[in-house]
């Protein structure tokens, strides 16, 4: 019972930390041409992970990938991470790029987050 406890409390601590890195202002910066990175918290073994609402023009999105973090036993449930997503910037200028953290069937667990764009 205890094993149950220690589990379903660490999967509450480790959403609630996540979210609010969901509320952090974060600025990422690029070159035209170039791959731009951008690294966040995520910890899609509680079904939550980030999600694009709305994508700048001149911002073409290219792939994302999840890494668990290396603190975590291998297979372990409820230990998170970080999501990365990998964009290529067509013009130079300043944007917003709009996504969203939460559970994709679970429009009540949905964050908004901001990010600024800037191309260089």
């Amino acid at each position: 019972m205890n094993k149950v406890k220690a589990v379903v409390f660490g999967v509450m601590m480790s959403a609630a930390i996540t979210a609010n890195a969901a509320n952090e202002t974060t600025t990422v910066t690029g070159e035209v041409g170039k791959d731009i990175k951008l690294s966040l918290e995520s910890n899609p073994t509680t079904g939550y992970g980030w999600m694009i609402k709305d994508l700048p023009d001149g911002l073409i999105f290219v792939s994302g990938g999840y890494e668990q973090s290396k603190d975590c036993p291998k297979g372990a449930v409820g230990c998170g991470g970080e999501e990365v997503l990998h964009f290529i910037g067509e013009k130079k200028g300043e944007s917003t790029l709009k996504l969203i953290y939460g559970q994709s069937f679970n429009k009540s667990s949905w964050q908004e987050k901001e990010v600024k764009v800037v191309i260089k």
